[in-house]
């Protein structure tokens, strides 16, 4: 094992020779650069890496050359750390702190020169790496299908954890009201439902386990009510007294306790939302005021984006898609789709892959939410794509891949947006 390229005054640690015998590794594994970083901003959440670790790796990843992570190469990257201070806006020693967090991660390893001090010389004819000393991601390009492996399972974990979150509210709701319906319920299960309702909540389990217990007791419930064989108490109260006695027209069904505890449940409702009875009112007096102002030139941007709202909900479609189809996103963005493992087949397929291209181009999840509201989830959708196809192909062209697809949203909001010249563009046509 090479463990002279890490200079002396680093102190060794498992995780950094680790990383160092990765980077030394001779059957190289062929990847991409795209695929490598994707599968880093998938697993990060589950190695740990976050906060300014993870805005560092975005950095150095971005700094690093597509060509650069061919097999013959070497994905190197030469960058001070007093410039990543600056990038970032912390001390140099939390940039320190995060760099050593990343080897011991096994993403990163050292490439350090007999001074400390970080460059790369490059054939002028061929571009390749002559002689260069910085920051590796050789380990990462060696562990790109474990990577992914974890990030898929870091997925499944949190999918399950969501659905057991989604089953407890769900349980306890159920739970609380039978126990509105019929009290006799907790006499009849010898316990008060209630209070271990209340235990298993305020217990300090997984939300599996804590599923599972109501999951059990709503059981429960449910075989004590079937065999208690009662009456409704909202049907019981009703009496034949002043009753016609008439053969009725039409074939109607009895009134079983499921219609009763529907209309006891509607009048809860209106009782508890006594405001709920002016709702249409309200709405029509918003409107009112809405078609007052809205000449007013303050209110210009505000009226073409409900325009667009208002397109959307009766077509589906924004109006700058009218000259798009899901055909020529397909044909346009053949990179991408060979990145994500997918095809663009239909536009509940693009929009399937949005998690996917926002971590490729490091969009947060706040701007896209504002860009579908803004224009649609299609629409949108189809603009990230374009963004990743041109930040594939030509990775230094566009700096700021979030900050090229929100001016391109804010271009569509004013109508300026030719987003079937950009596709046609990538065509080649």
């Amino acid at each position: 094992m090479q463990t002279h390229k890490v200079a002396s005054f680093r102190k060794l640690t498992p995780g950094m020779l680790e990383a160092q015998r990765l980077a030394m590794a001779n059957d190289i594994v062929e990847t991409t650069k795209a695929e490598v970083a994707l599968a880093l901003k998938k697993s990060a959440p589950a190695l740990g890496i976050d906060g300014t670790t993870y805005h560092i790796l975005d950095i150095l990843i971005g700094l690093t050359k597509a060509d650069d992570w061919k097999p013959s190469r070497r994905p190197l990257v030469a960058i001070s750390n007093e410039k990543l201070a600056e990038y970032v806006c912390r001390s140099k020693r939390t940039v320190v702190r995060s760099l050593k967090k990343l080897v011991e991660a096994g993403v990163l390893a050292y490439r350090d020169s007999s001074t400390g001090r970080r460059f790369i010389y490059r054939n002028d004819v061929t571009g390749e790496i002559d002689r260069g000393y910085g920051l590796d991601f050789s380990p990462a390009r060696q562990r790109v299908k474990e990577l992914t492996e974890i990030a898929d399972a870091f997925a499944a974990r949190l999918r399950a954890e969501q659905e057991a979150r989604r089953n407890v509210g769900r349980l306890s709701r159920a739970i609380q009201d039978m126990l509105d319906l019929d009290g006799t319920l907790d006499s009849a299960l010898g316990y008060d439902v209630a209070e271990s309702v209340l235990d298993i909540l305020s217990a300090a389990k997984p939300n599996a386990e804590k599923a599972e217990a109501l999951q059990s007791i709503y059981e429960q419930l449910l075989d004590a009510s079937a065999s208690g064989d009662k009456e409704d108490p909202l049907c019981s109260q009703m009496t034949c007294e002043g009753d016609i006695d008439v053969t009725s027209y039409n074939n109607t069904n009895s009134l079983n306790s499921k219609n009763c505890n529907k209309r006891k449940s509607a009048i809860a409702n209106s009782i508890d939302n006594p405001s709920a009875s002016g709702a249409k009112a309200l709405e029509k007096e918003q409107f009112r005021k809405l078609h007052a102002t809205r000449d007013t030139p303050e209110n210009a941007t505000k009226a073409q984006t409900s325009s667009v709202a208002s397109h959307l909900s009766t077509t589906g479609l924004s109006p700058l898609l009218a000259s798009v189809s899901i055909g020529l996103v397909a044909q346009a963005t053949s990179e991408l789709q060979e990145t994500l493992g997918t095809t663009f087949d239909s536009w509940s397929r693009l929009v399937s892959v949005l998690g996917d291209m926002c971590l490729l181009v490091g969009l947060s999840e706040s701007a896209w939410r504002a860009a579908k509201s803004q224009v649609g989830d299609k629409l949108a959708a189809t603009v990230l794509a374009v963004t990743a196809e041109k930040a594939l192909r030509d990775p230094e062209s566009i700096s700021s891949p979030g900050g090229y697809f929100r001016a391109c949203i804010d271009r569509a909001l004013d109508g300026k947006l030719l987003l079937h010249k950009s596709l046609y563009g990538l065509t080649g046509e």
